[in-house]
């Protein structure tokens, strides 16, 4: 079994990358709106994990899916395995970041080849979601800009949806725990009550020294697995027990 903490960027994308999605968006009213409420949102670009599709198109954030980002956690993952999720949000002055606890998410299902998507009635409501990556005919299908040059090797990892009643997401006011100001290569974590024991849950009980950025360009949010340390566990409480305690704390 595997948990995870992963961070996705709500980044300011570049105007071009803005002009171009907005085109796709004259014929998608979904896409229209992703656009119209993202600046102020704590969504993806690209809406990966696909917490708008999954609240506006199943009516349940829980019921997200995960498939373009991180395809090396994704061929990873098994049934059961827990991802917990941060939001790193790129303030618009500054260059400040700030990181949001979202929530976590269990593995329901791992579909795979992804072709199933199109062919199995299970999956039939995720075929109006932004993050399938191909089509119907197992050909390149995005329109997020800029798009992913190595998406067929995204595409071989797993799609992964999450069991909406063993997954809680707070897309809408998720709890603020850290930032980063540009300097160094760790983020600045809060000293609040609720804070710090997201931190001592997540960190400080597993024995785990770093935090979500481990450098300040490049790959600057590696994945890290909470219950394990190459081949040795980390200590801590079993996973049902730490998903029962932030499960709390979403």
């Amino acid at each position: 079994m595997n948990a995870y903490i992963c961070v996705y960027r709500q980044i300011n994308p570049p105007p071009i990358s803005i002009r171009d999605t907005a085109n796709a968006a004259t014929k998608n009213s979904h896409l229209q709106q992703f656009l119209n409420e993202y600046q102020d949102s704590f969504y993806d670009w690209g809406d990966d994990p696909s917490f708008f599709s999954a609240k506006y198109m199943l009516s349940d954030v829980n019921r997200a899916t995960w498939g373009v980002c991180r395809r090396d956690v994704r061929a990873d993952l098994e049934k059961g395995d827990v991802v917990v999720f941060f939001c790193g949000s790129e303030t618009k002055v500054g260059g400040l970041w700030c990181y949001y606890f979202v929530g976590f998410g269990t593995v329901r299902e791992l579909v795979k080849p992804r072709g199933l998507l199109w062919t199995d009635p299970r999956y039939k409501a995720y075929r109006t979601f932004f993050n399938l990556l191909t089509d119907s005919q197992d050909k390149w299908c995005e329109i997020f800009h800029p798009f992913h040059k190595d998406w067929d090797a995204r595409a071989k990892a797993p799609y992964v949806v999450f069991d909406p009643s063993n997954s809680v997401f707070n897309i809408d006011s998720p709890h603020l725990v850290a930032t980063w100001s540009g300097e160094g290569n760790r983020e600045t974590w809060n000293r609040d009550a609720k804070t710090r024991e997201i931190e001592r849950l997540l960190f400080v009980e597993r024995g785990i020294g770093r935090r979500l950025r481990t450098s300040r360009t490049g790959y600057a949010h590696v994945k890290l697995n909470l219950l394990r340390d190459g081949n040795k566990f980390r200590p801590g409480r079993p996973l049902v027990a730490l998903t029962a305690a932030l499960r709390q704390l979403v």
